[in-house]
């Protein structure tokens, strides 16, 4: 069940607010959107003993255009609305996700002109990239095999991320009280552009684009055990979670073009490389090696 939004008329146009309680009053939100004269991902606020990350602000023209259209073609949320759902939707099915503590969308005659996303803040926590980087080869493995288990699961929810890339998957230290065996380590973020229903909402993604757009930034650094790792886990979790491969090598085709496209992306904006050199083109898993690995009882 959605949370139901709460709309407020200010000088600033009609506010509509989602999820804070008691905790975080709706005053307090619509100031911090407002406030926010631009875009300013990151921006840390404290309330009683909350740290809380504060993202958003104003949409540029043509991005107000944009979302407005998809809000009345096809009743899609603004950016942070969309997340602070979508961290809900996967908290609700026991996936570590960032807790999304508010959001706001500020519309004028029906167009979002303002926005703001309030989560709190995930504590000692690294990007994906440089937590495997420095990780011990154990635990490196496990990182891996977790990633794909759980990208696995969210795919048998058909729940597209839509924006997976190592900078959205944080590694924290393992849930506490569970066995540090299996005590899960990854928090999901930024997950606005995708969704539980984002593959039938209009979004022209698949779920095989999740993996492409992995692949196309992390091949360079992972290494082929890497690679059968996350791909072993993600198939048998596929299998556990009721939506099995039906074919392996399809499925990696699949990757391998999606992969293709993530680097066509690159070239048409290289902004998006962030300052990095352009990925290697050629990523060629063993698919025979990866079969025999997924069709093997896993160790207990």
């Amino acid at each position: 069940m959605k949370p139901a939004p709460t709309t407020i008329r200010t000088a600033s146009g009609t506010a509509r607010v989602l999820g804070p309680g008691a905790e975080l009053p709706h005053a307090e939100l619509i100031e911090w959107c407002v406030e926010l004269g631009e875009r300013r991902s990151g921006c840390r606020r404290e309330f009683g003993e909350t740290r809380a990350i504060l993202k958003g602000g104003p949409l540029s023209r043509s991005g107000a255009r944009r979302h407005g259209l998809r809000r009345a073609s096809l009743g899609a949320p603004a950016p942070c609305a969309a997340e602070f759902l979508n961290l809900t939707w996967l908290r609700r099915r026991l996936f570590r996700a960032a807790e999304p503590l508010g959001a706001v969308t500020v519309t004028r005659l029906g167009v979002p002109r303002h926005e703001l996303l309030v989560t709190r803040e995930v504590r000692s926590a690294l990007p994906f990239d440089r937590a495997a980087a420095a990780a011990a080869p154990d635990r490196r493995r496990t990182l891996f095999e977790e990633l794909g288990r759980e990208v696995g699961r969210m795919h048998a929810l058909r729940f597209l991320h839509a924006d997976l890339y190592p900078r959205n998957v944080l590694v924290t230290a393992p849930e506490a009280g569970v066995d540090p065996g299996h005590g899960r380590s990854l928090v999901w973020i930024d997950v606005w552009a995708g969704g539980p229903t984002a593959w039938r909402r209009g979004n022209l993604r698949r779920l095989e684009d999740d993996l492409g757009a992995w692949f196309g930034e992390a091949a360079d650094w992972m290494t082929p055990a890497d690679s059968e790792g996350l791909l072993t886990a993600y198939v048998r979790s596929r299998a556990a979670n009721g939506r099995p491969v039906p074919d392996l090598s399809r499925l990696v085709g699949r990757i391998q073009r999606a992969r293709r496209r993530e680097l066509a992306r690159f070239e048409r904006e290289p902004r998006r490389l962030r300052g990095r050199p352009f990925p290697v083109a050629g990523w060629d898993p063993d698919v025979g090696r990866l079969a025999r690995r997924t069709l093997r009882t896993p160790t207990a």
